[in-house]
């Protein structure tokens, strides 16, 4: 991989026309509700904390039972409780706090954490350096606050791959993500509570809602299994 700052000489020229298309696509697409953003499911004892951007927060969702939050309590079972916190536009320097101010206020010690991060952070252009030790602290800080035995740390979303964007935005998007996921592949490398996922699968149309940016409630369906199937198979080894 070439260093990040030749892509930033490509990209320069480019920042006025994408900032240009960004705006046109907020105003044009619709406006999806969150309908996950703060939601607590199921009185189990095994408490498992939520945490991330827009996927977390369930827009795309018809309804909260089948955001990220529905479907991982139907999937993890009644002994569980599922704690979510998301918010869209979520960056990954900005999910600590996000968590700090809405935790539950007697926050239980957590079987594990999920979190779902990153593709702001590709649209706002954090730099690899920035973000891997953004990523790092987070999990510190989580681990801390949690007790948490694991981390579930998935993959930036194919943020180049949304049909709602441009060939030429999908480029800049593949290249600034593929410098990102090679950061958080080297956090997972480096600590063994950290259970990295690249949630591989083939996006079709009808993964994506009315926005042709957030999953519908098939994507969300398909993304929480993936995980939950790679959960499973890392927590029994």
């Amino acid at each position: 991989m070439t260093p990040y700052w030749t892509f930033q000489l490509r990209l320069y020229p480019w920042i006025p026309f994408l900032v240009y298309q960004a705006k046109q696509i907020r105003e044009s697409s619709p406006k999806l509700p969150s309908q996950s953003s703060r939601l607590t499911l199921g009185q189990g004892k095994n408490h498992i904390l939520l945490l991330g951007e827009s996927t977390v927060a369930g827009v795309g969702a018809s309804s909260p039972v089948h955001t990220l939050a529905g479907n991982f309590h139907r999937l993890f079972g009644e002994s569980f409780q599922i704690e979510t916190i998301g918010k869209k536009g979520l960056r990954v320097k900005e999910a600590l706090s996000l968590y700090l101010h809405h935790r539950q206020s007697q926050t239980p010690k957590s079987t594990g954490v999920i979190l779902f991060l990153g593709a702001n952070d590709c649209f706002l252009l954090t730099s690899p350096v920035a973000f891997k030790k953004e990523v790092e602290s987070l999990i510190h800080q989580i681990q801390m606050a949690t007790s948490a035995q694991w981390v579930y740390l998935a993959a930036i979303p194919p943020v180049h791959l949304f049909p709602a964007f441009s060939k030429r935005m999908q480029s800049f998007l593949y290249r600034q993500r593929n410098y990102l996921q090679a950061e958080l592949e080297k956090i997972a490398s480096s600590n063994s509570k950290v259970i990295y996922h690249g949630i591989p699968m083939d996006l079709q149309p009808e993964f994506f809602s009315s926005d042709r940016i957030h999953p519908s409630d098939l994507g969300y369906q398909k993304i929480a299994e993936l995980a939950f199937e790679k959960l499973n198979g890392a927590t029994k080894n």
